[in-house]
């Protein structure tokens, strides 16, 4: 202690905290309701401060604590961060507070200096914990060195390298906490360092374009808003992510690139660019509320690529640049967004030699467009030079194609089998007859589809063919359906994956990988050029066919393994291939084919259901039993009316799912042989059993079944059957079940999980473990029901399965509650319904009302934050949370 002031002295560790966004949290609450949360916000440092920690002052927000040891001050922090992320704040507000600390020397001051300590090191550590973002720590190397011995259960440093913070003569090497049950990531610190720049890297090399790098720059200096325009195939995006590079040291904030190609919904934007800001979007804000709030007046630079799909959101641009006026955007578009203070870049061609006036070798080869040719020339012939015998040639090349980046790659790719002597009178053959017979096209649309089409006439027959058929297919496709599409039974001629390989050559096919496996697409305006060249063919309508049949026997294949262990493998698979099963579906659906609709369904609704498509499988679902059903086979009625009645049920939709299991079940009786009918009457039981609440008729139905599996010999049927029936019996408000009825459950529940350990059916093992957990927490089994949720989570996990991560959520959130953690079952059932929501299930709503379960609108008030904030919750965070082991807790009265 300092004899003069009463203040610790010595080697100390500084910390400082404030709120995040305290002004306006002030300024929408108001002054009184603010002193409630800052309130609360006090209380909580102080109580995980109080351990070692000695507060020297309070200022508005900020706390400045002082600790005689570092690894306290971390441990303090730590618990600060985690009561604060637990705590229900007045009025509904959300508070995230920035912590930061730095050890060093603890000089008192003078009583006469008016201040509390004097010395550099107090101010680093402010600096320090300025750098950061709400809810995030820091700590210097000295201080990350004293405590890493001695941190705390679930507490982790992360070392974040060197940044320059403001007044402070040397970099700063920095470090966060990584906090169990805390937010782990956030956007770059706010430092005076070199610029945070994340943008992607290119797969080649970019060249030329020095002066349209400059103009933009110092269109950029003049303006907060430029749009580069032009057609596909100009090179926008990688001009503007040069653009950027070279001024990202401008842009303190960072420079950051913000993907919309993938996206077609305006309203969709904000979240898009909330993800490649790294901001943390809570259930009770707006993602553009949160956006708008964490660039405002910060110096940061956005780049927005592929910006012409989604137009509508060009307000969306406004706001932000009205939240900060250092704020600046480069967008790329075929389109201006048309907002004020815009400044357009209209993209030009790359630099052209004159073919009429060819300059001298080693100038004609300074050209950017012959520049771009030779490099990726060289790329499929390392040894390709300029000559004086090619020189010419290259020069015409380059010039009939306009200087067009994406048409100059393109030719660049035949000189693997052709001299640029031997393109160039294909060359010119190939864009006179297009230029004559496409003159309502732009001129640069033109020549680019000129490009294409010299291309393609260049092609050898069988390529030809196949990249005429390939436009069939949408985001590309795997090889197995590629083959069945385009080449079935080696009609080609050639190998599939050597017709495959050239066009991957002449760069008109882009390959990628997908689980290991090769995929196959085409650019968008390539594709587009396909389909017309397989209109032109006559084959359109027989390929589209063989399309639909292709993914039908995707769909069916995978089927039989979605719920066994190559589960997750065969779901992604599907997923991958969504937009060709969509367009397959879309196929059948509009030319009346019922049977080959009905069929798909049947394979793909489980993956619907697992993957959180629910909505959309109920439109599929209703357009397929819209069709005439005369000549469908009665077996195929019966599973179109198992998959809408098994979405219907999935979905909370009891009159729907009631419907059509109930026809399902009808022709399993009349045309169906056991295994049909037990099926069927089995999938019945549950719209008895869950939802409606007539467990009699349930359980009849269930005997049925199981009477009928018995006879087949098919035990994982009987299982099933059991795994039904201790459902039954077990629903209802724990405390409330007599508890030989649980008992009952119980044997029935592990009857049902010993047969699906002992088999592959990983969908039914996971939901049997859900089941023996729910019964083992009614039996006030804690420990035994956390660990079956834990199992089950780990499967669900791995599988991505939404619906029975949902569920597990709120499993958990009842294991909180029958041990009186009143908070954490609030944030859990927040995070059960997002899930639930995310996944287009209504089946937790019917759980709920059947076993009594606290809902939403049971919370208390002062809960609702944290029901919130679960709403919130990552995932992958949120699921951990859940499973936090808690199962020894004694229960508390509820």
């Amino acid at each position: 202690m300092s004899a003069g002031r009463g203040l610790p002295a010595g080697t100390l560790t500084f910390l400082f905290t404030d709120i995040e966004g305290s002004t306006k949290l002030q300024t929408e609450l108001g002054t009184d309701r603010y002193q409630d949360v800052l309130e609360t916000h006090t209380r909580i440092l102080r109580d995980a401060f109080k351990d070692g920690g000695v507060e020297i002052r309070v200022e508005g927000d900020a706390l400045f604590v002082v600790f005689p040891v570092a690894a306290k001050a971390v441990r303090a922090t730590a618990a600060a961060q985690r009561a604060l992320a637990a705590a229900t704040f007045p009025h509904g507000a959300t508070v995230r507070v920035r912590m930061g600390m730095h050890t060093g020397e603890g000089r008192p001051a003078t009583a006469d200096a008016g201040a509390d300590y004097v010395g550099i090191d107090v101010n680093r550590a402010a600096r320090v914990a300025a750098a950061g973002h709400g809810g995030q720590v820091l700590l210097t190397d000295a201080t990350a060195t004293l405590a890493r011995p001695d941190l705390g259960d679930g507490v982790s440093i992360r070392d974040l390298g060197e940044f320059r913070l403001k007044d402070l003569a040397t970099p700063e090497h920095l470090f966060q906490l990584v906090i169990t049950g805390c937010v782990p990531d956030f956007p770059p610190l706010r430092t005076l360092d070199r610029a945070a720049t994340f943008l992607p890297a290119q797969p080649s090399s970019f060249i030329g374009r020095e002066r349209e790098i400059a103009e933009g720059q110092r269109l950029l200096e003049k303006a907060r808003l430029v749009t580069l325009t032009g057609p596909g195939g100009t090179g926008k995006t990688r001009l503007s992510l040069r653009i950027a590079e070279e001024a990202a040291n401008g842009f303190g904030d960072g420079t950051f690139f913000v993907p919309l190609a993938p996206i077609t919904d305006p309203e969709l934007v904000p979240s898009t660019i909330a993800h490649s800001l790294g901001v943390q979007v809570s259930g009770s804000e707006a993602p553009l509320t949160r956006v708008i709030d964490h660039v405002r007046g910060k110096q940061m630079l956005l780049v927005l690529d592929n910006f012409e799909q989604i137009l509508g959101a060009a307000t969306v641009v406004g706001q932000l640049l009205g939240a900060s006026p250092v704020l600046k955007v480069i967008a790329s578009s075929r389109a201006p967004l048309r907002i004020a203070g815009e400044q357009e870049f209209p993209v030009p061609p790359l630099d052209l030699p004159d073919p009429e006036r060819l300059p001298a070798l080693e100038v004609l080869a300074q050209s950017d467009a012959v520049r771009l040719f030779v490099e990726r020339a060289m790329a499929v012939r390392p040894d390709f030079r300029v000559t004086p015998e090619n020189a010419a040639p290259i020069a015409e090349i380059v010039y009939r194609l306009d200087g067009l980046p994406l048409a100059i790659e393109l030719a660049a790719a035949r000189v693997k089998v052709l001299t640029p002597q031997a393109m160039l009178p294909k060359l010119r053959q190939g864009l006179d007859v297009l230029a004559s017979t496409a003159r309502d096209l732009p001129e640069r649309q033109r020549t680019l589809r000129g490009a294409i089409e010299w291309s393609w006439n260049l092609l050898e027959v069988p390529e030809r063919r196949l990249f005429a058929r390939l436009g069939v297919f949408v985001s590309g496709g795997m090889l197995p359906q590629i083959e069945a599409v385009g080449c079935p039974g080696g009609e080609l001629g050639r190998d599939i994956l050597e017709v495959l390989s050239a066009l991957v050559e002449q760069s008109l096919v882009r390959q990628s990988e997908v689980g290991g496996e090769p995929r196959f697409r085409m650019l968008v305006t390539i594709g587009e050029f396909a389909l017309e060249k397989l209109a032109e063919s006559g084959e359109r309508d027989e390929i589209a066919e063989r399309h639909a049949l292709a993914y039908l026997a995707l769909a069916e294949e995978a089927r039989t393994h979605l719920q066994g262990e190559g589960q997750k493998r065969w779901l992604d698979l599907l997923e991958a291939d969504h937009d060709n099963i969509r367009a397959a579906l879309d196929w059948a659906i509009g030319r009346g084919r019922a049977e080959h609709a009905s069929r798909m369904t049947f394979a793909l609704w489980r993956f619907w259901q697992v993957r959180g498509h629910l909505t959309e499988a109920a439109q599929w679902c209703d357009r397929v039993l819209a069709l005439g059903f005369e000549n469908v086979p009665p077996l195929v009625r019966m599973r179109a009316y198992e998959a809408a009645g098994g979405i219907a049920y999935w979905r909370g939709d009891i009159p729907k799912g009631l419907d059509t299991y109930a026809k399902a079940l009808e022709l399993a009786d009349a045309h169906g042989d056991l295994e049909d009918q037990a099926n069927a009457a089995y999938n019945l039981a549950f719209i008895y059993g869950v939802p409606l609440r007539d467990n009699d008729r349930a359980l009849r139905l269930l005997d049925t079944a199981r009477e009928k599996w018995k006879r087949v010999g098919n035990a994982a049927g009987l299982g099933r059957a059991s795994w039904g029936v201790a459902t039954f019996l077990q629903l209802g408000r724990r405390g409330e079940i007599d508890p030989s009825v649980l008992e009952r459950a119980l044997a029935a529940a592990s009857e049902a999980l010993a047969v699906h350990r002992a088999g592959t059916n990983r969908f039914d093992l996971a939901w049997s473990l859900h089941l023996t957990g729910m019964i083992h927490l009614k039996m006030s089994q804690f420990a035994k029901a956390s660990a079956d949720f834990r199992e089950a989570a780990s499967i669900f996990e791995a599988d991505n399965d939404l619906t029975g991560l949902g569920i597990i959520a709120s499993d958990s959130a009842e294991l909180a509650g029958a041990q009186g953690q009143r908070e954490k079952q609030a944030t859990l059932i927040g995070l059960a319904y997002a899930i639930s929501r995310r996944a287009g299930t209504g089946l937790l709503g019917d759980i709920s009302r059947q076993d009594a379960r606290t809902k939403p609108e049971d919370l208390a008030p002062e809960l609702r934050p944290a029901f919130e904030r679960g709403g919130a919750m990552d995932l992958t965070a949120g699921i951990a949370y859940a499973l936090e082991d808690s199962a020894a807790t004694t229960p508390r009265s509820t």
